[in-house]
């Protein structure tokens, strides 16, 4: 969701990262933010933000870790889909305190 950025509270240059997940009939997701197939190539079909598992990664880990091929980089989202994403971040009940401290540190 961001260039690398000094988080003090995490002691390292952080990026923060969310997961999407399939909305799948029945179970509970998180409304904040809906996704459906014609926003993004990966995703392909409707899913949703999962602003609970919202988190900061060390940005050098997951540098190495797309280096040794164990993450696969995808297209970067567009910046209508992005305003969408951050705006979920505002709106979704299960985002960690955490990473509302972070947000708001870092201006985001």
């Amino acid at each position: 969701m961001n260039d690398p950025l000094y988080s003090h509270e995490h002691g390292y240059d952080g990026v923060l990262a969310v997961n999407i997940s399939s909305v799948k009939e029945g179970v509970y997701h998180d409304p904040s933010c809906i996704l459906t197939s014609t926003c993004h190539p990966f995703v392909r079909w409707d899913s949703w933000v999962v602003y609970k598992e919202a988190a900061v990664f060390d940005a050098s880990r997951l540098d190495m870790k797309v280096d040794a091929g164990e993450i696969v980089t995808r297209a970067p989202i567009s910046d209508q889909l992005y305003d969408r994403v951050r705006a979920g971040f505002n709106i979704s009940r299960h985002l960690p305190r955490k990473i509302g401290r972070f947000l708001r540190n870092n201006n985001l």
